[in-house]
């Protein structure tokens, strides 16, 4: 049992995670002693992050008050104390498909000692998105809200559960507790299920992994697995692992049960490029990218009773079929290591974007440490002992937020221009500018509470005007 669990919500901005931020964070943090720890942080957005207004308008954004808050640096700081408490349990609502990744950005560019690639080998994550999907799938006459949208609809469902907590009002992530304890109420053997599979670890122990490798098909566990980013049309697959990428080892590969196997365990096939899903639509082919990271839902096929398979149109036999056939490819996994499938949309070379390129050293995290224990003004000094050239670039975008008077007249220019080009201006420049101020200020007028929108045409101005 966790010593600890970590309600936690997130409202970001931005168009990714690399680029956007965490605007608005509340956690409740209960531990085994004393009382619950409640925090809830309003966090100014940084000058390079552009807001695109239309977006704002429809969102939690426009009841933000974006100018206000804390800065980045003082947020990530509480919220790297949250996520490297040992053996905590994090729960939030669509926060592994949503907030989790802007959170990792966060604490990357902020430079505080954490993983770039995979996860801490203690962390724990409960995502109430995931088991409300499974309870719904699997257990549909156990799930509480019964004229509540369907799990499916994503941001429906979620906006009937937190109605009462409006984004200006209380703590969001004291609801999501609520919201668990209602959900274990209803269906409690299948929430503990999930609890117990709250790792990466565990979960590539239910799926057979060998060390977290797929050494045999004989040894993987054919499995139900669950997740909103599962490229599916009906929200999960029916799958057995066949190979991990080698080169993130926190992304699996399984075959899809439900598809013809021909190509797939055809060992004359050269290259499996072709036969890996990139869209929900594409259901014909076989190779299914899980991302472990995101913590999907993983149970084995007997917890799909024959009810359940019927009401989802599963042909168990041929599953079945097929988990013999990629059985009898034995050669499978092995292929798979010399011809990898994993294709990583390309990034841009900017700084911020280069999270995934690898972990920093060891050497490199104590540094991260003194540069947080340090004076602003001894930063780029710190910066100057790292191995890594990402160190380097980072504090000096860091120095640009926080403390630009120890940049040089050229480094200050610099983050000036960053900032600039986020906005994207059009040929039309000027008029481009009042376009955008007159939609911000109508839609302020349009919506009483829009006090987000109200301060955007006046940073719109400072930043391009």
């Amino acid at each position: 049992m966790s010593a600890a669990i970590h309600f936690y919500t997130a409202v970001t901005a931005g168009k990714n995670p690399a680029e956007g931020q965490v605007v608005r964070y509340d956690s409740v943090l209960c531990e085994e002693v004393g009382a619950p720890q409640v925090l809830k942080m309003a966090i100014q957005l940084r000058d390079d992050v552009h807001v695109d207004l239309e977006t704002a308008a429809e969102s939690d954004l426009a009841a933000l008050d974006l100018m206000e808050g804390v800065p980045e640096l003082d947020w990530a700081r509480h919220a790297h104390s949250h996520f490297s408490i040992p053996q905590c349990l994090h729960v939030g609502l669509g926060n592994t498909a949503h907030a989790d990744p802007f959170i990792r950005y966060s604490l990357y560019r902020n430079l505080l000692p954490y993983p770039c690639v995979g996860l801490p080998a203690n962390a724990r994550s409960l995502d109430v998105d995931t088991i409300m999907r499974a309870v719904y799938l699997l257990r549909p006459e156990d799930f509480p809200w019964k004229d509540a949208p369907a799990p499916t609809t994503g941001s429906a469902l979620h906006h009937f559960l937190m109605w009462d907590t409006k984004i200006v009002g209380g703590n969001r992530a004291s609801r999501i507790r609520e919201v668990l304890m209602e959900l274990h109420t209803a269906c409690p053997k299948l929430v503990e299920y999930a609890a117990k599979l709250s790792s990466i670890e565990t979960i590539k122990s239910a799926l057979g992994l060998d060390r977290g490798e797929v050494s045999d098909l004989e040894s993987a566990t054919p499995s139900l697995l669950c997740h909103q980013t599962i490229l599916g049309q009906r929200g999960f697959i029916l799958g057995l692992p066949v190979g991990v990428d080698i080169t993130y080892p926190d992304i699996l590969f399984v075959a899809d049960l439900e598809c013809d196997l021909t190509q797939l365990c055809d060992p004359a096939t050269e290259s499996y490029q072709d036969l890996v899903r990139t869209h929900p639509r594409e259901v014909t082919k076989p190779l299914v990218r899980i991302s472990l990271n995101k913590f999907p839902f993983c149970a084995p096929l007997g917890v799909l009773r024959g009810q359940d398979a019927s009401r989802l149109l599963v042909d168990i036999r041929a599953v079945k079929a097929n988990i013999s056939r990629l059985r009898q490819a034995t050669y499978l996994p092995a292929r798979l290591k010399e011809n990898p499938v994993l294709e990583l949309a390309s990034q841009p070379s900017d700084i911020y974007h280069r999270m995934w390129a690898g972990d920093f050293s060891k050497q490199d995290l104590v540094l991260m440490e003194e540069l947080h224990r340090s004076p602003e003004s001894d930063w780029l000094v710190v910066a100057s002992k790292a191995s890594d050239g990402r160190f380097k670039d980072l504090v000096i975008r860091l120095v640009g937020r926080v403390a630009p008077q120890y940049l040089t007249s050229d480094q200050r220019e610099d983050c000036a221009s960053y900032s600039r080009s986020r906005f994207p201006v059009d040929s039309n420049g000027p008029f481009w500018l009042a376009e955008q101020i007159k939609q911000a200020q109508d839609s302020a007028l349009d919506t009483t509470a829009a006090v987000g929108l109200v301060q955007l045409h006046e940073r719109l101005t400072r930043n391009i005007g």
